[in-house]
C-alpha cells in the first residue's frame, strides 16, 4: 500500500481494517499499522486492546504484542481489567514467551503495573516468591513500593497506586472551604471525580451546623493535608487549636488531639507515618515551631529533626511583605538548609509534590514555578493570567488549579486541568529535537498545539511524535483528557485521597478550561 503511495487507497484499506478489528486479528493490524505507520490505525488497534484487554490475553497472538505497544496499553486508566492480578499475571506470561530476549524490558513493563493494588496475600505468594522477580533487581524498587504502602496504611501515592476506571475505586480530590462571590464563608466540602467528570457534596466543615449560629467555627487561613487515605486540617484564625481528620467511608468529620500551639497561616506535611504543621502565625509573631503528629498515640510533640526533607518556600519571615526564600528540612539535622531562591518573592502559596517535583502557584504569583530537587532549580511552567491566590492539587497523573481571585479580586470560579508528561515538558524547542502532530487525518509540525474542546470532539484521539537523530517516541492523548470544573468557590484547600464507588462509570503541555457536565 505505502509503496504506491495512493492515500485515497490507503485510507480506504486502514478504514477496513479498523472496521473488522476483533480479538483474533487485532493484534496482527496493530503490527501492519505499526510497520506501515498507519498512525490512526494504530492507534483504533490499540484503543481495541484496551477496551478487550481482559479478553486479548488469552489469544495466543497476544505473546506477539510489541513491547511499546504493550506499554502504551498498560499504561491506561481505561485498561479492560477487573483486577490488577489479571494485568500482572499478563505481562510475566507475556516476558516468559521469549524470557531471554524480553527479561530486560520486565521493569519498565511492571512498572506500570498497580502492584500496590494487589491483595496482600497474592504479592507475597504470587508475586514475591515468582523467580522471574526475584532473578531481576531492576524490579526491587517496586517491590519496596508495594510494602511502604502496605506497611504505611496505603500512605504512599504514586501512578502504580491510582485505580483503574474499572477497580470501582477512583482518586479524587477535595475542595475545602473558601468564599463565595458574596464573599460570604464557604463550610461545603466538594469531592471531585476528574476521571468519571462527576462531583459531590460530603459531611460539611466541622461545627458549622449548629442551630445557634453563634456557635458555629468559622473556618478560615486553615491548613489541611491527605494521609493514609483520610483528609486532615488544622488551626484557623478562629480555630487555632483545632485538629479534625476527614474519613471518607464514614462521610465524617472526627476531631483529634490539638496541637500544642495555636497556629493560622500554616502549612502541613505527611511523611514516614506522621502529619506535620509547619510555621504559621499566633496573632502576635510569626512561628519557626513545627509539630509532628502520630496518629497511633493521638498525640503532638514539638520536633526538632525530621527523618525526610521538608521544605518551605517563599513567606513573609520578620515582617517582610513576601520573599524568595526556599529552606530545606535535612535527614538527621537540626538546622534548615538555604536552597535556590524562587524567581519571584512570594507568600501565601500552595504547592505539591509530583513526579520528583514541587510545584508552587497562588499567592500573587500569576504563575506556576517548578522546583526539581536533584537540580536545585526553578523554571517557569505558565502563566495563570489573572488567576491569583489559588490552590493546587495532583491528580490522574494531572495538575489542578483550583480557584481563586482576578486583578479586580473577583471569585473565579473555575478549576484548570495541566497535563505535564515527559514528552511535553519543554517549554521552547531544543536543538535537534522535532515535534509532529496527528490529529483526525491531518499533521502539523512544531512543539504545541492548539485544541478546541467541545463535548462532540472530547473522543477525539491526538498523537505527538517527539524524535531527534538517536531515537523517537510518540505519545496519544483524546481531547476530553484535560478539562476544568465550574465552582462558585474560591479554596482554601485542596487535598486528595481515593474513595471507593458502589458503581461503576465509565499530552502536549499545555491547559484547557471547560464546565463539567
Amino acid at each position: 500500500m505505502a509503496v504506491l503511495n495512493f492515500l485515497r487507497v490507503v485510507d480506504a484499506c486502514a478504514g477496513f481494517l479498523s472496521r473488522s478489528l476483533h480479538l483474533e486479528s487485532c493484534i496482527g493490524i496493530l503490527n501492519l499499522a505499526d510497520s506501515h505507520v498507519l498512525t490512526s490505525l494504530k492507534t483504533g488497534a490499540q484503543d481495541y486492546i484496551v477496551s478487550k484487554f481482559s479478553q486479548v490475553v488469552q489469544q495466543r497472538d497476544f505473546l506477539e504484542l510489541p513491547a511499546d505497544s504493550l506499554e502504551s496499553v498498560l499504561q491506561r486508566d481505561d485498561l479492560d481489567a477487573n483486577c490488577e492480578e489479571c494485568v500482572f499475571e499478563a505481562v510475566t506470561r507475556w516476558v516468559r514467551a521469549r524470557q531471554d530476549e524480553r527479561c530486560p524490558l520486565l521493569a519498565r513493563l511492571l512498572s506500570h503495573v498497580r502492584l500496590p493494588l494487589l491483595e496482600p496475600a497474592y504479592f507475597v505468594e504470587k508475586v514475591e516468591a515468582d523467580e522471574l522477580i526475584r532473578s531481576c533487581t531492576e524490579v526491587f524498587p517496586l517491590m519496596q513500593e508495594v510494602r511502604r504502602y502496605h506497611l504505611t496504611g496505603r500512605g504512599v501515592v504514586s501512578e502504580r497506586t491510582k485505580p483503574r476506571v474499572q477497580h470501582f475505586m477512583s482518586e479524587v480530590f477535595l475542595i475545602i472551604g473558601g468564599c463565595a462571590k458574596d464573599e460570604h464563608f464557604v463550610s461545603t466540602v466538594t469531592c471531585l471525580d476528574p476521571l468519571r467528570r462527576s462531583r459531590l457534596d460530603v459531611a460539611r466543615l466541622p461545627i458549622t451546623e449548629m442551630d445557634d449560629q453563634s456557635q458555629n467555627r468559622k473556618w478560615v487561613e486553615f491548613a489541611c493535608v491527605t494521609f493514609c487515605n483520610e483528609v486532615y486540617i488544622s488551626g484557623g484564625k478562629d480555630t487555632q487549636h483545632e485538629v479534625w481528620k476527614y474519613n471518607g467511608a464514614l462521610d465524617k468529620w472526627i476531631q483529634v488531639e490539638a496541637l500544642k500551639t495555636g497556629r493560622w497561616r500554616h502549612k502541613m506535611a505527611a511523611h514516614d507515618g506522621k502529619v506535620y504543621a509547619l510555621g504559621g502565625f499566633d496573632g502576635v509573631q510569626r512561628l519557626a515551631s513545627v509539630e509532628a503528629y502520630d496518629p497511633f498515640h493521638n498525640c503532638w510533640t514539638q520536633v526538632d529533626r525530621n527523618q525526610q526533607w521538608i521544605y518551605v518556600i517563599g513567606g513573609g519571615p520578620n515582617g517582610k511583605l513576601a520573599t524568595d526564600q526556599v529552606q530545606r528540612w535535612e535527614p538527621g539535622r537540626d538546622f534548615w538548609e538555604m536552597r535556590a531562591p524562587i524567581p519571584v518573592e512570594t507568600k501565601c502559596t500552595n504547592a505539591v509534590a509530583f513526579n520528583g517535583c514541587i510545584y508552587v502557584v497562588g499567592g500573587a504569583m500569576h504563575a506556576m514555578y517548578c522546583y526539581s530537587p536533584l537540580s536545585d532549580s526553578w523554571s517557569l511552567i505558565t502563566r495563570l493570567g489573572e488567576r491569583a491566590s489559588c490552590a493546587i492539587a495532583a491528580c490522574n497523573n494531572k495538575l489542578f488549579i483550583t480557584g481563586g481571585r482576578d486583578n479586580k479580586n473577583q471569585v473565579i470560579s473555575t478549576v484548570m486541568c495541566w497535563m505535564l508528561t515527559k514528552l511535553y515538558s519543554l517549554k521552547t524547542p531544543q536543538p535537534d529535537i522535532e515535534y509532529e502532530w496527528f490529529f483526525y487525518g491531518n499533521t502539523q509540525p512544531g512543539p504545541q498545539l492548539r485544541i478546541f474542546l467541545d463535548n462532540k470532539h472530547d473522543e477525539r484521539v491526538y498523537s505527538c511524535c517527539v524524535s531527534n537523530p538517536l531515537s523517537n517516541e510518540t505519545a496519544e492523548f483524546t481531547a476530553k483528557d484535560c478539562y476544568s470544573v465550574v465552582l462558585l468557590l474560591v479554596l482554601a484547600g485542596v487535598v486528595i485521597y481515593r474513595r471507593y464507588y458502589k458503581g461503576l462509570d465509565n499530552q502536549t503541555e499545555g491547559e484547557c478550561e471547560m464546565p463539567l457536565r
